[in-house]
């Protein structure tokens, strides 16, 4: 599972940005400025480490949960909790919360 919560690039002024991404959504590039990235997994010990997360990430799941994202305005908000398997690009969105919500 990841969290990851940020604004659509650029960021509102005065914001701390952790990473800069770009989703692909519906074959469209938006430019993302995370501002938190958490990552919720069972512990493996005798798994091989998890490669570096991916610059592009490509974003899948129900097209009114895509839609939201890219129709968030630049001063929203947007976390977003997926199902992802790491170093992979490919994330299945299952929430999407943008705030303020109108």
């Amino acid at each position: 599972m990841v969290r990851i919560q940020g604004y659509r690039s650029p960021a509102p002024q005065g914001i701390q940005i952790a990473r800069e991404v770009t989703f692909d959504v519906f074959g469209r590039q938006i430019p993302f400025a995370v501002t938190e990235w958490r990552s919720f997994a069972f512990h493996d010990p005798k798994a091989k480490p998890t490669p570096a997360e991916p610059t592009l990430i490509i974003l899948q799941g129900e097209r009114p949960l895509l839609h939201s994202i890219t129709s968030a305005r630049p001063q929203q908000r947007i976390t977003i909790l997926a199902e992802r398997r790491p170093g992979s690009p490919d994330v299945f969105v299952l929430t999407v919360d943008l705030c303020p919500a109108e």
